[in-house]
C-alpha cells in the first residue's frame, strides 16, 4: 500500500496525538497513585499532611525535590528514625517519586492547634513565647539561619524545606537530633557547624521564632 504525503502527515499526526493522549493518561494515573500512596502517611501526617502531634512534622507543601532523598535516606538507613526507614522500604524510587509530587501539591494551611499536646517543652502550638521568639529571630540572623530558610522560614526556594509554622516540639527535637553525633543525620556541613556552635537555649529560642512564623 502506497501513502501520498497527505496521508503519511495524518498518520504521523494520529500517532503524536495518541502519544500525548497517552502521556496524560499515565501522567493522570501517576497523580492517582501518589495520592494513594500519599493518604496513607495521614495516621502520622495529619489529613492532607498537617500534622496534630507536637513532634509530628507537617509536611504539606514541602518541595518534592526535597522530600525525594529524604525518604530515601529514610529507607536506605542513613537517615535516623524510628518508623519511617521501615515505611520506606516498601517504596520503590518511583513509587516515592510519585508520593513527593503528590505532597507536595498539598496546601500548606497553617496547621492545627491542640492544647493538650505538648511534650518536651511542655508549651502548646498556641503559646509561643513572643519574648523567645524575637530573640530567636536574632539569633537565626547571627547563625545565618535565615540565609537558606529565607522569609522567616517560609520560603521553598531552591527545594528548601519549610520550618515557619512547624510544630515547637518537632523543631526543639529536629534541632537536637541534628547535633547528635551518634544519629549521624545527614545536613549541609554549614549548617552542622552551626548547630554544633549552638547551645540548648538558643535552639530553644529559635524554635520559638520558627513555630511563631504561621
Amino acid at each position: 500500500m502506497h501513502l501520498n504525503k497527505k496521508s503519511l502527515l495524518a498518520v504521523a499526526g494520529a500517532m503524536i496525538a495518541g502519544g500525548v493522549a497517552m502521556n496524560a493518561d499515565e501522567a493522570r494515573a501517576d497523580m492517582a497513585s501518589g495520592l494513594a500512596m500519599a493518604n496513607t502517611c495521614a495516621g502520622c501526617h495529619g489529613t492532607d499532611g498537617m500534622a496534630n502531634g507536637p513532634a509530628m512534622p507537617n509536611i504539606a507543601g514541602q518541595p518534592a525535590n526535597y522530600l525525594i532523598p529524604v525518604m530515601k535516606e529514610f529507607r536506605s538507613g542513613e537517615r535516623y528514625s524510628t518508623i519511617m526507614g521501615r515505611i520506606a522500604k516498601g517504596y520503590s524510587d518511583a513509587e516515592i517519586e510519585a508520593l513527593s509530587k503528590a505532597v507536595a501539591g498539598w496546601k500548606w494551611t497553617g496547621g492545627a492547634e491542640n492544647p493538650k499536646l505538648a511534650m518536651k517543652t511542655g508549651e502548646t502550638i498556641a503559646m509561643v513565647k513572643p519574648a523567645l521568639a524575637a530573640e530567636g529571630e536574632k539569633l537565626a540572623k547571627e547563625m545565618k539561619c535565615t540565609k537558606c530558610h529565607e522569609d522567616g522560614g517560609k520560603s521553598t526556594e531552591d527545594d528548601m524545606p519549610r520550618v515557619a509554622g512547624q510544630h515547637l516540639d518537632y523543631l526543639l527535637f529536629k534541632m537536637e537530633d541534628y547535633k547528635d553525633e551518634a544519629l549521624k543525620m545527614p545536613q549541609p556541613k554549614k549548617m552542622k557547624k552551626r548547630m554544633d556552635k549552638a547551645s540548648a537555649k538558643e535552639l530553644e529560642a529559635i524554635s520559638h521564632f520558627w513555630a511563631a512564623n504561621k
